[in-house]
């Protein structure tokens, strides 16, 4: 499912590939400590603009809201998060149900959720997942090798389209569908026996 849109700062030139992980750990362990300063310099702007590219311009203007939202239940179970990325896929979660939860409000007027059959199913579904789900993939997506981890965090977690990952990346779009596919191939491998799991890869990373 495509449905982010990147609209921070360019990256520098000299991207490093370890800078992402870096301060994704530092705000995840402020955050585990109450300090929320590094998450809204860091993650906010991709959070906001994830939200206002679901809604539409049309609801927009409700992106912050649901932003807040997702900070504060996260916040009032922050010692409960275990990893960086689990602290991001709720925050991401919260925000894609409350969105979704706005559209479903808003129908009658818009007609935004008349999509085909298998968008409306695949976008419900993933608004059912449970966290503990999530936390799985997202485990075994920190145990890949660095090149899928960096991967995964420019396409799905910032939420570059695939050329602009694959120009920050340093490579080219065909070099990055290989690379992608092959993260995926991964992540099958990993759960080759879990059919949920396979459910929630083509889902989410397909």
């Amino acid at each position: 499912m495509k449905f982010y849109l990147f609209l921070q700062t360019k990256p520098t030139r000299n991207h490093n590939p370890l800078n992402a992980m870096t301060v994704l750990e530092q705000v995840y362990n402020d955050f585990k400590m109450g300090k929320v300063d590094m998450l809204y310099a860091e993650l906010y702007p991709s959070m906001l603009t994830y939200a206002a590219r679901y809604l539409m311009s049309d609801y927009a203007m409700m992106a912050e809201d649901c932003v807040q939202n997702a900070i504060l239940k996260a916040y009032d179970k922050r010692t409960s998060f275990v990893s960086p990325f689990q602290l991001k896929s709720f925050l991401f979660t919260c925000i894609h149900n409350d969105c979704i939860s706005i559209l479903r409000r808003v129908k009658t007027k818009n007609n935004y959720l008349n999509q085909t059959k298998e968008e409306t199913e695949q976008e419900f579904s993933a608004s059912m997942i449970e966290q503990e789900t999530l936390d799985l993939l997202y485990r075994a997506i920190e145990e890949l090798p660095e090149k899928y981890r960096e991967l995964f965090e420019l396409n799905y977690q910032q939420g570059l389209k695939n050329t602009e990952a694959a120009k920050q990346l340093g490579i080219t779009i065909d070099g990055f569908n290989k690379r992608k596919a092959k993260m995926i191939s991964l992540l099958r491998e990993r759960f080759i026996d879990n059919d949920a799991m396979q459910l929630l890869i083509t889902m989410l990373l397909v």
